[in-house]
This record gives structure tokens, sequence and C-alpha cells, in this order.
């Protein structure tokens, strides 16, 4: 009877790592469309996350409570809300918040995928791909995205649909090769993802990022070899910045060195990006902390423009009714129970790193400041850092 079944649980084996791989693919590829579905980030990873979730034995840790808590407080907002289909899209970030970083937490806790293998993997094709597209044609496999665009001034968009998206898929390579532990090709990959940023994606935004990141983490780790890191870096990047001339990339750069007080009136995407932040912020204090729900967003904003009118470009402001920033979306949404998920973040680096408090301040102040800005709570690469953390804190001693 052993000779029987053994065959077949090598199988059951096999055939739950290959699903494990392709769950991570669908993370890390995330607006990779299987079938023509109009939007940029396609719902693979959370459906196939809904499935594992009733394949693993349900059993929640107080990380995974969380989430699970608060994605039962924003299904009530939405049930005594209006519905609409902004309502739904906004619900469903919650959902893939929780099912991705769950399904995350218990494929790491099984011990049966090699992280480091599949990340230089994944890397390798957003790497190679974008590569391509900057040598031989900018229309490269852009057929697997729903809706690729760019502009001659911007980057090209990989496997992304627009080249911001792209360099902050770079900007989380950076991220995870930082997380992993041990990880042998780390500055590779660190490298490489900086050179993307800033040749391949010529994206301001995650530019910014990049630079922040650099700056943070010398302050984090303030060692004489850093301090000459950080001083060959800003000679380099200024440099670069003299070889893009022509681009936003540059155009931005050059505003801020110039004047940065005058950026934000002259440039018509910070001038949004900052706004949307800053309503979503000020609609959280104007409702005393307390959820506005999910289509509170539009009429309060159109209020506050005709205030603001002076310092908001309006014929610029995007008027979708979502709001374009993924924390200030929650907190405007959940109100002040969505600091749940930052606090999650930074208790979980402490347990991960209690005595490296460098480490946790780095990690922390960094991903929850990326996180005020276009990058919608649904982003599955950042639901899988929250299942990545949770794995990490759980084994920690």
């Amino acid at each position: 009877m052993y000779l029987i079944d053994k065959p077949k649980y090598q199988y059951i084996f096999w055939l739950q790592k290959k699903l494990y791989y392709i769950f991570f693919s669908f993370i890390f590829l995330p607006y990779v469309k299987v079938i023509n579905i109009p939007t940029d980030t396609q719902p693979y990873a959370l459906l196939l996350a809904m499935c594992l979730f009733f394949v693993f034995k349900i059993k929640f840790n107080k990380y995974n409570l969380v989430l699970f808590f608060l994605l039962i407080y924003a299904t009530l907002i939405f049930l005594i809300d209006t519905k609409s289909l902004n309502s739904i899209r906004s619900l469903l970030n919650y959902f893939t918040l929780f099912f991705v970083s769950y399904a995350t937490y218990k494929i790491f806790k099984t011990e049966k995928i090699n992280a480091e293998k599949f990340f230089s993997v994944i890397f390798f094709i957003w790497f190679i791909v974008s590569f391509m597209q900057v040598i031989y044609d900018p229309h490269f496999l852009t057929f697997l995205i729903s809706n690729p665009r760019t502009t001659p001034d911007r980057g090209i968009t990989g496997l992304a649909p627009e080249p911001t998206h792209l360099g902050m898929m770079f900007i989380f390579f950076i991220l995870f090769a930082l997380s992993l532990d041990g990880f042998k090709y780390k500055n590779i990959v660190i490298g490489i993802s900086a050179l993307s940023i800033l040749f391949f994606a010529k994206s301001a935004m995650a530019a910014l990022f990049l630079s922040f990141m650099f700056v943070l983490y010398v302050i984090t780790h303030v060692r004489l070899k850093f301090i000459m890191y950080f001083i060959f870096g800003v000679g380099v990047f200024i440099n670069i910045v003299s070889i893009l001339d022509g681009t936003r990339l540059q155009h931005v750069l050059s505003l801020l060195w110039d004047d940065p007080t005058q950026l934000l009136m002259l440039d018509a995407s910070v001038n949004d990006r900052f706004f949307h932040i800053f309503f979503s912020l000020k609609g959280l204090y104007d409702n005393y902390l307390l959820p506005n729900g999910f289509n509170a967003w539009l009429p309060y904003v159109s209020t506050q423009l005709i205030e603001y009118k002076d310092f908001v470009i309006i014929e610029w402001f995007s008027l979708s009714g979502r709001v374009m920033s993924g924390y200030g979306a929650a907190l405007f949404e959940l109100g002040i129970f969505f600091l749940a998920v930052p606090l999650l973040i930074t208790f979980s680096l402490i347990k991960i790193y209690p005595t490296k408090i460098n480490k946790v301040v780095f990690f922390s102040l960094f991903i929850n400041s990326i996180m005020f800005s276009a990058i919608p709570i649904a982003y599955p690469p950042f639901a899988f850092y929250l299942g990545y953390l949770n794995y990490k804190a759980s084994v920690s001693k």
C-alpha cells in the first residue's frame, strides 16, 4: 500500500508547489492579462488567494486577525453605504489585503517554495522585457497588458501599464531584496533596479522614492562608508540628471533643484497627487477621524476644490471618484481604524529585528511613506509584503 500511495503523494506535493508558484507569479505580474479585463491591476492573485484560503487549514494568528477584522469592518461599511462601482472596487482593496497576505503567509509556512529562486526569476523577467523594449521595440510584449500608455518624454512601460508603475515595481524589488536574509544577488538586483528606474521607466515619482530610500538608508545605517557612498551617489545622480535632458524626470528634478517650493504649482502631476493626499487626510480630520465610507470622496473633494482653488490646478485634478493615494483612501474610507495596518507592519518589524532598531525604522518609515502615494491598497506586492512580514515574525525567536 505504501508503494502505491507514495507516487500519489509526490504528485500532490508537486501540484501544490506549482500552484504556489503560479499564485506568486500573479502577484508579481499584476498587470498581465489572461482574459481581456479593462483594468490596470488584474484580479487573478485575489481570485487564487480566495481559493487557497479554503485549501489551507484556517487558523489565524493575531496578525491575520487584524486584517480579517479590518475586512469585516470594511464590508459592514459597504453594506450600509450606497452601492456603486467605485464602492465595489474600494471594498475589493481590503479583500486583496487580507486574502493575498494570508495565502502568502500560509505558503511560506509550508516551506515548500524557494523564495530566492522565484524572486530571481521574476526579477529577470521584468528586467529582460524592459531591456528589450529599450533596445529593440518599445511595444515588445505590451499586448499582454490591458492598456499600456506612455508619452515621448517618459520611459517604457515594461510589463506595466505606464512608466510610473514600472518604476514602482522596481522599487518593490529593491525592498524585497533588502528584506530577504542572505539573498546572494541582493546588490545586483538593487543596482539594476535603480538603473532601470532612471533609464528605463524615467519616472519622476519612482526616482523620488528611490532617492528617499537611499537617504533613509544612509540615515539609519550611519557609518563612514555609507556617508562616502551617499556623497558618491549624489554626484552620480546629478550627472545622470544631465544625461536625461528633455525628459519629464529631468523637468521635475530641475524644479526641485531650482525652487522646491514652486514644484507644487508648476507640475500638474505633483499638484494632483499632493492634493489627493492632503484632501483625504483633511477629510479624515473633518469627519472626526470616523469613516467617510466609499462614496463620499467626490462630494467632499468638490467643495474643497472651490475652497483651495488658488492652490490646486483644478483642470488637472483627477475626479475619477477614487482617491489617488493608498493609505489616504483607506484612512478617508475607514477612518482612524485603518492605522492598524501601518502599526501591524511596524510591530512585525520589531519582532523580526528586535535588536536592530535601524532596520525597523528604515523599513517601517519607507513602506508606510510610499503607500501614501498613488499605490492602491489592492497592489498585490504590498499584500505579499504584509504576508511575508507575518511569516518572518512568526518564525522569529
